[in-house]
């Protein structure tokens, strides 16, 4: 018997959905994985610009040298690139106190207050969620239980949660980078004094050097 015709009308909405769902989110982790393996990529070539001088001038003339020297650099270039997602969320922070003191709202969430700007659905609606084949699964899309709504006294909110969650989000980017360009400089520090055989013939080498000189050919 064909499975489909064992399923009920909501049974295979349900399906239906988890499909859906199920492709956006391999779309969305494809493009997540694209958007890290560029990262790496243009933070390893990086990577190579920090530590080319030292090398080619031989500051730098061995596989532990090169690690600890590169070390030091990568360190210092992730203190520099931290400083912004630091001085955002400085930013946010004082724009929140500020707001604060000035309008007593201390118990208020601003990211909570930021939903606000978004659309908010009702996960609790009944008859949304069904039980196919043991598992709960989605019925249909949820009704929005919320547009979105601007409200200028909450503006203040919305800048610093904003700037808060700019601010994680660039450190982790900043993070990445740094992890990218410490993994190329381990590469480079075996690849740059990497010594190869490959291709060489000791009997190819050899050289004869006479004793005495040749007589001249008639």
């Amino acid at each position: 018997m064909n499975l489909v015709t064992l399923l009920s009308e909501s049974d295979k909405k349900a399906l239906i959905v988890l499909l859906v769902i199920a492709m956006v989110l391999f779309l969305l982790i494809g493009l997540l994985g694209i958007g890290i393996r560029k990262t790496m990529i243009h933070q390893s070539k990086k990577a190579d610009t920090l530590m080319h001088d030292v090398a080619i001038t031989h500051v730098v003339d061995t596989p532990a040298s090169f690690k600890k020297f590169g070390f030091k650099k990568n360190c210092r270039k992730y203190f520099k690139e931290s400083l912004w997602p630091f001085l955002i969320a400085i930013v946010g922070l004082l724009i929140y106190l500020i707001t604060n003191i000035a309008t007593s709202r201390w118990n208020e969430n601003p990211f909570a207050i930021l939903n606000d700007l978004f659309f908010s659905f009702n996960w609790e609606e009944e008859g949304l969620w069904v039980n196919v084949f043991g598992l709960t699964l989605l019925s249909r899309f949820p009704s929005v239980s919320h547009s979105p709504t601007f409200i200028l006294p909450n503006l203040p909110f919305y800048i610093s949660a904003a700037c808060f969650y700019t601010s994680i989000v660039y450190y982790l980017i900043v993070s990445q980078a740094f992890f990218s360009r410490q993994i190329m400089i381990g590469r480079r520090a075996v690849s740059v004094f990497e010594k190869s055989l490959e291709g060489y013939k000791a009997s190819e080498d050899i050289k004869i050097t006479p004793d005495k000189p040749l007589p001249p050919s008639e």
